[in-house]
């Protein structure tokens, strides 16, 4: 998985050592005993160190662990990522068949050793041992679920900062959330785990000694991290308690401990003096450092501003990334005094700064903070503020303006984007409604375009091309389709005083289908230099299918329409494209017929997408149309990407199903829809979109439709 994510060169140390020795490292030893071994070892060891210093994954070292490897494998992690990928110990015994006292002085021995010459910990969460519901999933997709996490983990190494797409940056002063996640939820607390994509910017994983459950804090921080990775697109934030340490070396360990699972920031207590805070500070390489500062006391005195903005900026200095400052309120008299500290501070601050008082009497001002302020999920709300509640209090202030958006096209009626986007909002507290506009005529869009209660607009069929002409702004993406299905509107001022509305338009249907195709891909079939994809129609969506593709790599597409005139308009369009842009270059070839036999010169396609619209068109009723089995002989199978959604299950859905047994995934249209709704939610909102409340709407749609 990491020399196809990192496009490297992969190197293993068993097919090394067999290449070398003509005999696995297992036959070695049973041949000529452990001591034997350990020499060898230490030899391919080396020359694979020596040998593939740079630009290559190395897995497998570490069978028997000797010093001596040691010693060779602490050289190599003083500078360059060594990987140390745990699992789960009844996993690990499981597998190795042997009694628990033999098992736990293997493991110890074995945790040790890695701990010591690696520097960084992933943690490989075993599927179904947590109640996830992704545990019915096939195979394969399970394993999808493990890659998507550890390439997660790869880019932090490499510092591909994680952001939401289209979402404001979690640090800015836009009021954006960090969900309050205890270590101990983790372990079967949670009702559901899809309840962490709750639109909350952040998750803070509250770490304390007392949530280790039987685990070491090592390998209980790793799993956690994962969890958090798994089940949510938020930053992760670990945030050590200092109340739970006894002393500073307990917790220079613990920092040092979160700091190897690589999470997207971490919490370091000023009160235990600088130097500890600039050690934390030159190991965190990509990884944010939030200063955090206590006082027994509220924040509610103006006074004591200039004495805060004081450690505000010492925490500057030192090199964190943002300060998190709270004080303790005890009294209903707190409350209002407190309320302008959070924005003062974040005014004059050089850094992000989070400011808030905690306890009962503290809430207003965590619902004012602008910056990360901590929130609890519903079944917690005892405990603190929900995101709900944070969010109305912010538009009961009128700091959050009330906006309208809606659906704008032809023939709405059955169109479940108002019931998808209208749930997120009121999950959300949003102040926003999202309405149906049905109109025969492209130009009443001006009605909504000049309207300013209206913060945005998705453009339906017929009108994705045609609306590009009443725009100020495209995205690169929207043009290269030369397709818009969603318009932004927001206010700039003008040099007169005055202010005008700018319209910016965008294309989230290739993003569905981009991020559809990518969630079901399995490992098996991981894009590569000679991976094939056939698109099925040659319409709005075919463009946007095929730009989809080739964002994620492929290279080689091809193209079947029962009328061939518009493929050739559409690989010409892409041709046009492709040398206007200078990009890579992008194979197209149209198939004229479903008897033709799958071109000779590409690999069989590893993903399809069915592009031809649903109910009432004649080519979906028509028996006639059917993917041929000669086009079908990839032996991993793939993913065959429905976009109709207007029809539960179209003719091609049907079809394909008796290829489910040899590995073909079928996603419905249903899914694509909520893909491009998620993003398109995330640029009306600028908002991280709570993803399981949509998804939900969905289903539940999917299941009155059955009836």
């Amino acid at each position: 998985m990491a020399a196809v994510a990192l496009r490297r060169q992969l190197v293993d140390y068993v097919a090394v050592f067999q290449r070398r020795h003509s005999v696995s490292p297992q036959a070695y030893i049973a041949a000529h005993g452990s001591e034997r071994y350990r020499k060898l070892e230490l030899e391919v060891t080396q020359e694979i160190l020596t040998e593939h210093r740079k630009g290559c994954v190395i897995v497998g070292l570490g069978w028997l662990a000797s010093r001596q490897q040691q010693v060779l494998l602490e050289e190599l992690a003083s500078c360059h990522p060594v990987l140390y990928i745990r699992r789960d110990r009844s996993d690990l015994q499981q597998l190795l068949a042997t009694s628990q006292d033999k098992f736990e002085r293997m493991w110890e021995a074995g945790n040790s050793f890695f701990e010591s010459c690696s520097n960084l910990d992933f943690y490989n969460v075993t599927e179904g041992s947590v109640g996830e519901a992704c545990s019915t999933l096939p195979a394969y997709l399970k394993l999808k679920e493990t890659e998507r996490t550890f390439v997660r983990f790869l880019h932090r190494i490499w510092g591909r900062e994680h952001r939401i797409r289209f979402s404001a940056d979690p640090f800015s002063a836009s009021y954006t959330y960090a969900l309050q996640v205890p270590m101990a939820c983790l372990e079967g607390q949670l009702e559901s785990y899809e309840e962490l994509e709750n639109g909350s910017d952040a998750i803070n994983l509250k770490v304390e000694l007392s949530g280790f459950h039987g685990r070491s804090p090592s390998e209980s921080m790793a799993r956690a991290v994962a969890m958090l990775r798994r089940h949510s697109r938020a930053l992760v934030i670990v945030d050590i308690s200092p109340s739970s340490v006894a002393d500073i070396s307990s917790y220079r360990k613990l920092l040092g401990m979160a700091l190897r699972t690589m999470p997207d920031a971490i919490t370091c207590s000023m009160s235990y003096g600088n130097d500890l805070a600039q050690e934390v500070v030159a190991a965190k390489g990509y990884i944010k450092v939030i200063a955090t500062y206590h006082q027994d006391y509220p924040l509610v005195r103006n006074e004591k501003l200039p004495q805060l903005l004081a450690i505000s900026h010492k925490a500057q200095s030192i090199g964190f990334d943002a300060i998190r400052i709270t004080g303790k309120s005890t009294a209903v008299g707190d409350i209002l005094p407190g309320i302008p500290i959070p924005h003062s501070l974040a005014k004059d601050a050089l850094i992000p700064t989070i400011a808030y008082n905690t306890g009962l009497f503290g809430r207003t001002s965590v619902c004012l903070n602008p910056t990360l302020s901590p929130v609890v999920l519903e079944n917690m709300r005892s405990t603190g503020v929900t995101l709900r509640e944070a969010e109305m209090a912010v538009s009961a202030c009128f700091l959050r303006h009330r906006k309208r958006f809606g659906i704008f096209g032809q023939q709405l009626s059955h169109t479940l984007s108002p019931a998808m986007h209208n749930a997120a909002y009121a999950a959300c507290g949003l102040p926003f409604t999202y309405e149906t506009l049905e109109r025969q005529r492209l130009c009443d869009i001006h009605e909504i375009l000049d309207d300013e209660s209206y913060g945005g607009v998705a453009v339906s069929l017929p009108y994705k091309t045609e609306v590009l002409r009443y725009l100020d702004e495209i995205s690169p993406e929207a043009l290269d389709i030369n397709a818009v299905n969603t318009v932004i509107l927001h206010q700039e001022g003008q040099p007169n005083g005055g202010r005008k509305t700018i319209r910016k338009g965008y294309n989230t249907d290739y993003l569905g289908i981009k991020d559809c195709v990518y969630r079901h891909l399995s490992p098996a079939n991981a894009v590569r230099d000679g991976s094939t994809a056939l698109i099925i129609g040659a319409g709005g969506m075919a463009h946007a299918a095929i730009y989809a593709c080739y964002q994620l790599g492929v290279k080689h597409i091809c193209i079947y329409n029962r009328t061939p005139s518009n493929a050739r308009r559409l690989v010409d369009y892409y041709r046009a494209w492709v040398e206007s842009k200078n990009k890579a270059p992008l194979d197209l070839t149209i198939l004229l017929s479903t008897d033709d036999p799958w071109p000779a010169h590409l690999r069989q396609p590893t993903t399809i997408v069915s592009c031809i619209p649903g109910e009432g068109c004649d080519i979906n009723a028509s028996n006639s149309l059917h993917i041929p089995d000669r086009w079908l002989q990839s032996k991993t199978g793939g993913v065959f990407v429905e976009v109709a959604y207007d029809t539960l299950e179209t003719r091609l859905m049907k079809s394909m199903k008796q290829h489910v047994s040899r590995g073909w995934i079928i996603v419905d249209g249903l899914s694509v829809l909520v893909e491009q709704g998620i993003a398109q939610y995330e640029l009306f909102t600028k908002r991280p979109a709570p993803v399981h409340v949509m998804r939900h709407v969905i289903q539940q749609s999917i299941r009155e439709r059955a009836r």
